[in-house]
């Protein structure tokens, strides 16, 4: 989407299918990988600079297309850090604004994230945020840390709370960004707050993750929006973690954390959450408003 020559982050149907069900993806061969016990090393990078002259091979060792911008890659930056893999994907930027004429090749729909790589010789794509978080563990499976529970109904409850942050939260999110009148903005965040609310109930009361003592594929789901809530705060006045001590606990933690500081990667010099911030208002047309009197306290 354009305005002007600025880009607003468009992700892969993720933005149409936001109710996706994880569970009904189909699992894949797992590869033999050495094993890893320490964080890995930064991932080799191809700028959109470097993308534009030509495509990137396609070989066995995944391609990810990616936008610094959008939060449905940051969920799939988020679980190759934990895994401690992010080195073994190689990160392909993509301009959305001055697309390579072969994304395509890629990503059928010209979006992001999407991965690609040879699988007995034939190349595979794969597309939607979600899938390619479950894509993460089973692809890179008895390598670092699993990011799905050893107990059944601990991986259930996982499935579910991230179905309900996809469904509940994300296009509350995003549609509060463009709200300019009090009683729409009062709707969203009633309809958030519960969500939210939810959440918080769902949350191991030690954490320091959602779900316990070690990142799942709930945390890697969801934080990328958390890690966003300076966006709403600058310009509606909504702070959406208020009043929730364990949502405000886990993000305090989880952005203390070097390999989530690793996954921002905004342009060279600039500040991630500052320029996150600038680039966001284009949702709300670039209009600050204070609406800090209707949110929860």
């Amino acid at each position: 989407l354009r305005r002007g020559r600025s880009v607003l982050p468009v992700c892969a149907w993720d933005m149409l299918r936001r109710g996706l069900n994880i569970l009904q993806t189909p699992v894949v061969r797992a590869r033999a990988f050495a094993t890893a016990t320490s964080p890995a090393a930064a991932p080799q990078l191809i700028t959109s600079k470097m993308a534009s002259n030509g495509p990137p091979a396609v070989t066995e060792t995944p391609l990810m297309c990616y936008n610094w911008l959008c939060p449905y890659v940051h969920r799939l930056t988020l679980a190759l850090a934990h895994k401690k893999v992010s080195h073994r994907v190689t990160h392909v930027a993509i301009d959305l604004a001055n697309k390579p004429d072969w994304l395509p090749r890629f990503s059928p729909l010209g979006k992001v994230p999407a991965v690609t790589y040879l699988e007995d010789g034939q190349q595979q794509v794969l597309i939607e945020s979600l899938v390619l978080l479950q894509w993460v563990q089973d692809y890179f499976a008895g390598v670092g840390p699993s990011l799905v529970p050893a107990s059944a109904a601990q991986a259930a409850k996982m499935r579910l709370l991230i179905s309900r942050w996809d469904s509940g939260v994300n296009g509350a999110f995003s549609k509060l960004m463009r709200a300019k009148e009090e009683g729409e903005v009062a709707s969203l965040l009633s309809d958030l707050s519960k969500e939210l609310d939810w959440v918080e109930a769902q949350m191991d009361d030690k954490g320091p993750f959602l779900l316990g003592p070690t990142p799942t594929l709930a945390d890697a789901a969801c934080a990328p929006w958390a890690l966003r809530s300076a966006i709403p705060k600058h310009w509606r006045g909504i702070d959406i973690l208020a009043g929730r001590p364990k949502l405000q606990a886990w993000l305090a933690h989880y952005k203390s954390l070097p390999e989530v500081q690793a996954t921002y990667r905004p342009p060279e010099g600039k500040d991630w959450e500052a320029t996150m911030v600038e680039n966001y208002g284009r949702f709300a047309d670039g209009v600050k408003l204070d609406f800090s009197h209707l949110q929860k306290k």
